[in-house]
């Protein structure tokens, strides 16, 4: 029985949380460094406060401000340069010099702990070099620097704590990890974050007239498999681990000891592309029954991709006949933009519920008008397609940005099984089931396609 497309995200949705706590169960660690796209399994938080002292922001001098309160350009204040200071040195003492009687003050570099002084004075900002001159006694050979002007205090000055503080959360359990991520974990010297491991998935092609990638194609009853290498490609950008198996023939026998021998190996999902509508050898849904599949959904409410097939498959191949793991199963249209759309829509979520994730949200574009359409003061909003309403469908389109807008054009030269016009789209629009006709300057939902 057809199911209508949200009540297929639901179904979804639920098998993916059924097995959710035992595939978030078997994580991993990893060094930060290999972190980037994988999902963190734990929330990450900061064991330290940062900056774990006071720092100068820039480099300069560091100096008491409270001296420099009478400082004009005709009469600057004056420094003693008792040291230097660098990012990475342990702080420095400085003492006054009594027999110069002028205030101190030492060189810092970004980065660098602010100096302590026993006097009392607290050396509590950095001076830019710009904003001093450096005059050298030739006859000590002491430094010394003219201030021209009042510095306010603390001014320069990163905090301790300033960034961030003990206990913060640094990266939240179920988030994908990006290198914003990574920057801040190591700042507080995290060297391996907890993730879920990449779910497992396999794919096989059947169809007994398709070729492998390589193989002599002179035959002309025989076309090459494009469906295997695009999905994996897909599903691997999407941070799977994923072994494409090859093609299997359009034989019952041949499909069910390669879905056996493939249970076997432990894998999360299991999908093939093929063989799944109503045709004679049409083979996957009879196959999966004699492997006791629980069907969850046969036949989906959209276009493309309306005969997809949605199992949980056990494995029954232990030696005490108990039933093993189970295995979800998808079963995508042979055609490869219908097979795309079900990879997109259907499988995709499905890994991002396993994954403590919720699907992508769509963006919005206005939609232009075709290529082949004038537009007129009588005829402003020409309609660029028209749909049966009773179906969700899916539609390659080209998206672009113009004037601050994002705009879309639909793509006009389609069918579920060309494959051309997928190479000149960049997204998909998302057309609701109710919705009969779109028009240009209709605002619309899209989804990245790559």
């Amino acid at each position: 029985m057809t199911i209508l497309y949200r009540e297929a995200l639901q179904l979804i949705q639920a098998e993916a949380q059924r097995h959710r706590v035992a595939f978030v169960a078997d994580g991993d660690h990893v060094p930060i460094s290999q972190a980037r796209n994988r999902i963190a399994s734990e929330t990450v938080t900061s064991q330290i406060s940062t900056p774990k002292f006071d720092t100068s922001a820039m480099d300069g001098y560091a100096l008491s401000s409270s001296a420099t309160q009478d400082a004009t350009i005709e009469h600057p204040v004056i420094f003693e340069v008792k040291g230097s200071i660098a990012a990475g040195d342990e702080p420095l003492l400085i003492a006054a010099d009594e027999q110069s009687g002028a205030p101190v003050c030492a060189e810092i570099m970004t980065g660098a702990p602010f100096p302590t002084s026993p006097s009392g004075d607290e050396l509590d900002r950095c001076v830019r070099n710009e904003d001093v001159t450096v005059i050298v006694d030739e006859t000590s050979n002491r430094r010394y620097i003219q201030v021209f002007k009042p510095a306010k205090a603390r001014q320069n000055r990163r905090f301790a704590g300033s960034d961030f503080k003990k206990s913060d959360i640094l990266v939240d359990a179920g988030e994908l990890v990006h290198p914003g991520h990574i920057l801040s974990v190591a700042s507080v010297g995290i060297t391996e974050i907890a993730v879920l491991r990449k779910p497992r998935v396999a794919v096989v092609s059947t169809g007994s007239e398709l070729l492998p990638p390589g193989l002599d194609q002179s035959p002309l009853h025989r076309i090459s498999d494009s469906n295997g290498p695009y999905l994996t490609a897909m599903l691997e950008s999407c941070g799977a681990a994923v072994d494409f198996l090859g093609i299997v023939h359009d034989h019952a026998e041949s499909l069910e000891q390669a879905l056996s021998s493939i249970l076997r190996k432990g894998y999360d999902v299991i999908i093939t592309s093929g063989a799944v509508s109503a045709g004679r050898f049409d083979l996957i849904p009879s196959v999966i029954h004699r492997l006791n599949a629980r069907v969850v959904f046969h036949k989906v409410a959209m276009r493309p991709g309306h005969p997809v097939l949605f199992a949980q498959i056990l494995d029954f191949s232990s030696s005490d006949g108990q039933p093993g793991r189970e295995t979800a199963f998808f079963g995508l249209p042979g055609n490869p933009v219908a097979s795309a759309a079900c990879l997109r829509f259907l499988v995709l979520p499905y890994l991002k519920y396993l994954q403590l994730q919720r699907p992508d949200d769509p963006s919005h574009a206005y939609l232009l008008p075709p290529d082949d359409v004038e537009t007129s003061t009588t005829k402003e909003h020409p309609v660029v397609s028209t749909f049966r309403g009773d179906m969700d469908v899916f539609r390659p389109a080209l998206v672009r940005g113009s004037s601050g807008h994002v705009q879309v054009k639909l793509i006009q030269d389609h069918s579920p099984g060309k494959i051309k016009p997928f190479l000149h789209s960049n997204c998909w629009i998302h057309i609701h089931r109710g919705v009969s006709e779109l028009k240009a300057g209709d605002i619309v939902d899209i989804y990245p396609s790559h």
